[in-house]
């Protein structure tokens, strides 16, 4: 599987990270941050989507949302971390939800509870 973040700690917190380490199969690889696409949870572990590859890494979504640069990630749901660098399209669906198009062709839901973040995001306030 997975393990930590590279990050560094100033005065006890943890700033933004621009690579994650992720062991896989006796191997450690460097992930730029910049390359991510998406993130999903998967319990007490994510997924990162890296183009057509997906790693699993032991984190919480909640710790790794901390330590990624506000500006470039947003998170569209309870389970979802989006690099909104990466978006297409947004299709309205119902009840203030939205289907969020990656250029990759991911889709991805965007719930009405995180849509403030989208207001944000889109410069409205």
């Amino acid at each position: 599987m997975l393990d930590a973040a590279l990050g560094q700690r100033v005065d006890g917190v943890t700033k933004n990270v621009e690579r994650l380490l992720v062991k896989t199969q006796g191997r450690v690889l460097l992930v730029k941050v910049g390359d991510l696409d998406w993130i999903e949870a998967a319990d007490n572990y994510v997924t990162l989507h890296v183009g057509k590859d997906a790693h699993m890494m032991r984190e919480t979504m909640t710790a790794l949302e901390g330590r990624l640069p506000s500006d470039r990630f947003m998170r569209i749901s309870r389970s979802t971390i989006v690099n909104v660098e990466r978006i297409q399209e947004l299709q309205p669906m119902f009840h203030g939800e939205y289907i969020v198009v990656l250029k990759n062709g991911a889709k991805l839901t965007l719930s009405r509870s995180y849509r403030d973040k989208l207001d944000q995001l889109m410069g409205r306030p």
